[in-house]
Formats: C-alpha cells, sequence, structure tokens
C-alpha cells in the first residue's frame, strides 16, 4: 500500500470516529432542534470543521456555548483533534 493511500486510510479512521462521536451526541443536540455534521478534517493542523444547523441562530453565545461542548466530547473521544471550527452558510465562527 502506497504512503498516499496509507495516509487517506488513516484520515478516513480519524473521520469515521469523529463521526461516530458526532452520533453520540444526537439525543441531546435533538432537545435544541441542533444537527451537526463533519465538514472536513485537517490532518495537518488537527482541525476538525463541523457544519451546525439549527438552535438558536439569533444567539450568538447559545452557538459558542454549544461549540465548546461538542469541541470537548469530540476531543475526549478523537485525541487527534486540536481545534473545532462550525462552518454555517452565511460565516465562519471560530472557537
Amino acid at each position: 500500500m502506497g504512503v498516499l493511500r496509507r495516509r487517506r486510510a488513516r484520515d478516513r479512521g480519524v473521520e469515521d470516529r469523529i463521526r461516530k462521536a458526532i452520533d453520540g451526541l444526537v439525543p441531546i443536540l435533538r432537545i435544541d432542534a441542533c444537527h451537526i455534521q463533519l465538514a472536513g478534517f485537517e490532518r495537518d493542523t488537527g482541525r476538525a470543521i463541523l457544519r451546525i444547523e439549527g438552535g438558536c441562530e439569533e444567539c450568538d453565545m447559545s452557538v459558542l456555548t454549544l461549540l465548546q461542548g461538542i469541541e470537548a466530547h469530540l476531543r475526549l473521544h478523537v485525541p487527534e483533534i486540536r481545534e473545532v471550527r462550525a462552518l454555517s452558510d452565511d460565516h465562519e465562527s471560530d472557537a
């Protein structure tokens, strides 16, 4: 197996574990009518990029609080994650 194939396989493994950790949050997130999905993982920076939909769109603090909880959960289950960023349709928000 070539170097690039091994790297892609490792990246897919990390992404699969991120998705599994996100699935563990689904029952909690449904309370706020929120949905998250993995948009990408940047292996070199350890950055997980998530798309977050629903919840309180008018309250930035709510989104930041939600993202901090999600980040803590993901970092607990996927140690390769060093940072989590959220994408929205309008803008990118950093946490």
